[in-house]
């Protein structure tokens, strides 16, 4: 260990446990799975024209969502640079992903945090204070457009984003 490398974690590593879930990865918006795998060529085009910097190819060279702490903003800048017919702006809403709360909220370990209701544009999150002591967060899901801004600004990475497409069959 370098003599200047201290061993203590800072708040916000002792907040975080890495690894403890992957990164959520979807298709863009305005597209799914069986468009992106039927028309994607790999071209980059939407990746390069993202100005979020949110789009990437996978190991099979076809686009997909991966945030890294990013939001979309719904531009279709991607759909615009896109030439196949893998973007279908007309759909709405772009998609159909939306956060999800889990466990890990600090406010359920009585730890004062807002950061999410803070950040969220459409206020698809706010925060509860009936609940005791701290409050609870409250996801409005017909609010929630999904564009993962509260995920990046989250410390303990309490929040997830989930598509019901890729969800499996009922057991």
């Amino acid at each position: 260990m370098p003599a200047n490398a201290s061993n203590t974690l800072t708040r916000r590593d002792f907040l975080r446990n890495p690894g403890a879930r992957p990164a959520p990865e979807f298709r863009p918006p305005w597209s799914d799975e069986a468009a992106v795998r039927r028309h994607c060529t790999g071209c980059g085009d939407c990746v390069r024209a993202c100005p979020q910097e949110i789009l990437e190819l996978d190991d099979n060279r076809h686009v997909r969502v991966a945030l890294h702490g990013r939001d979309c903003t719904f531009c279709a800048a991607c759909a615009t640079a896109c030439d196949e017919d893998v973007f279908d702006v007309d759909q709405s809403p772009p998609w159909p992903v939306v956060a999800e709360i889990t466990g890990r909220c600090l406010l359920a370990a009585g730890i004062a945090c807002q950061l999410c209701t803070d950040i969220c544009e459409p206020r698809a999150l706010r925060l509860d204070a009936s609940v005791r002591p701290m409050g609870r967060l409250r996801l409005d899901t017909t609010a929630c457009t999904g564009c993962g801004a509260c995920l990046g600004l989250c410390p303990n990475d309490a929040i997830t984003l989930t598509d019901p497409r890729m969800k499996g069959p009922p057991e």
